[in-house]
């Protein structure tokens, strides 16, 4: 949708989404992994990753955001509102993710596994496009923050109570484990639970070639705010 707009010279408007759902990734001990590689080597291994990323995000009602280095970011809810789907399709996504860098082969380092920290936080945003040389559609908002957050301080998929509340809205489709207060820089100290398995698996993804959604996008972007 936004693509469109911009490619047919039309203005795209800023828009304020009351609840959308943001997911961020990255690898565990990406540094080290780094020094002890080439540079080609760690071109590859993250194009590897993201290839197969990409490939089960597509399958999922989600807006990839970007990448950037080990940074993997992406969004539900917007720039198509779906409802409370949001929270119950990066969940889906998330764990689909974590079952696929259980068998990710490293092609330079294949007895190493493969780690990463997943974050998800639901909440307001506000998306626009922003610069003209090369516009970017940018996300603005505390609900990012957070999710970044979460995702620093995870060791297993890390969720907000905000997210929960909304993934209870499906009745016991998701299994989820308490971890406590956490204390979230710029927030203070958060009640977060671990998202373990989904216990209700019918409909896990939607067809990625019955259902055309929007992929990844070079306009999107992200802002701290």
């Amino acid at each position: 949708y936004v693509t469109s707009q911009l490619i047919k010279g039309e203005s795209v408007a800023a828009e304020a989404f009351d609840t959308v759902t943001i997911f961020f990734s990255d690898i565990v001990g990406f540094t080290g992994l780094s020094a002890q590689s080439t540079a080609m080597e760690v071109i590859d291994f993250l194009n590897d990753l993201y290839i197969c990323f990409d490939s089960i995000v597509g399958n999922y009602d989600v807006y990839k955001v970007e990448t950037i280095g080990d940074s993997y970011m992406v969004a539900s809810g917007l720039p198509m509102r779906n409802g409370d789907l949001h929270a119950r399709e990066i969940a889906r996504m998330s764990l689909s993710l974590r079952e696929a860098v259980t068998s990710f082969t490293i092609r330079h380092k294949p007895d190493q596994q493969l780690k990463v920290r997943i974050g998800i936080h639901s909440g307001p945003v506000v998306a626009g496009i922003v610069g003209l040389k090369m516009p970017r559609y940018c996300l603005f908002g505390d609900t990012v923050n957070c999710a970044s957050r979460l995702e620093s301080t995870a060791l297993k998929i890390h969720v907000s109570s905000a997210t929960k509340q909304i993934l209870d809205k499906f009745g016991n489709d998701f299994k989820l484990e308490l971890r406590g207060e956490v204390d979230i820089r710029g927030r203070g100290s958060l009640t977060t639970y671990w998202l373990l398995e989904e216990t209700d698996t019918k409909g896990t993804a939607l067809n990625p070639i019955q259902t055309p959604l929007v992929r990844n996008n070079p306009l999107i972007s992200i802002q701290d705010t």
